[in-house]
């Protein structure tokens, strides 16, 4: 019968018991190798950390920090207009940005530097069997064409105003004062992600290609042109301005042969 199960038996239990709640032997064992890993751990952190890791900011590097601005006054000047002008002229006087322009076609000479308004633009490498080329060198020009642009109070919001100053050109998108008929140099086509050299390649193009001619040489010495001032230019602004205000400009056929 079950109640005749002798009193040993349920003395073993606790000691089974017991015998199961105790820590294996194996974890006493294992303490040194883990030990030892810990101090391999160790060793390999102290050698690498003889050679410092370069540090990681999430940043690009910027490539106008070098350039020094502090001759600009901006008196008065919108907050928008000094960040985007610092900046505009940060990456144009930058060893980065001097060579791009090189490779581009491209100079930009400052100006205004007090308020970093006023740019001189010179565009070179021409298309060497366009028109504009080819009259140049009948011209016995140097084989490139200079620039004014000027950045109004509101920009990037408002488009800069640009002009052309040296040789005398005609047809095309020139003016009799130098004025550019560029739809992106309105209101209407103008867009405030466009940079200043994206501006200078695009104007490029519509010269380069477009059926711009040479009308003269003015001065050569002073590479100037008598009636190109920029009170005449803005003349011819104001009518280009309300010409766009009623129509689509179809000065962007040009601009397929150059990247910006």
């Amino acid at each position: 019968p079950a109640a005749a199960v002798p009193p040993v038996q349920s003395a073993a239990a606790p000691a089974a018991v017991a015998v199961a709640q105790a820590p294996p032997p194996a974890a006493t064992a294992s303490t040194p190798s883990s030990t030892s890993a810990s101090a391999s751990v160790s060793t390999t952190s102290a050698s690498s950390s003889s050679a410092p890791a370069p540090p990681v900011t999430g940043r690009l590097p910027n490539p106008g920090a070098e350039v020094d601005l502090s001759f600009a006054k901006l008196e008065g000047k919108p907050l928008k207009f000094v960040r985007r002008t610092m900046g505009e002229a940060k990456r144009l006087l930058c060893p980065q940005g001097l060579e791009e322009a090189k490779k581009s076609g491209y100079s930009f000479s400052l100006l205004d530097r007090d308020n970093l308004a006023k740019w001189a633009i010179r565009l070179s490498d021409l298309n060497p069997d366009g028109k504009l080329a080819k009259d140049l060198a009948t011209y016995k020009l140097d084989l490139s064409i200079d620039l004014e642009v000027s950045l109004p109070d509101g920009f990037p919001l408002e488009p800069p105003f640009a002009r052309v100053v040296y040789p005398q050109l005609k047809g095309g998108y020139v003016f009799s004062h130098g004025g550019i008929c560029f739809e992106p140099l309105t209101a209407k086509g103008w867009a405030p992600s466009m940079t200043l050299p994206s501006l200078a390649i695009a104007i490029k193009g519509i010269l380069d290609y477009g059926d711009v001619r040479v009308a003269g040489a003015g001065d050569r010495a002073r590479r100037t042109v008598p009636q190109y001032t920029e009170e005449g230019a803005r003349k011819d602004h104001s009518h280009i301005v309300a010409a766009h205000r009623g129509g689509e400009s179809h000065t962007y056929g040009s601009l397929k042969h150059y990247s910006s």
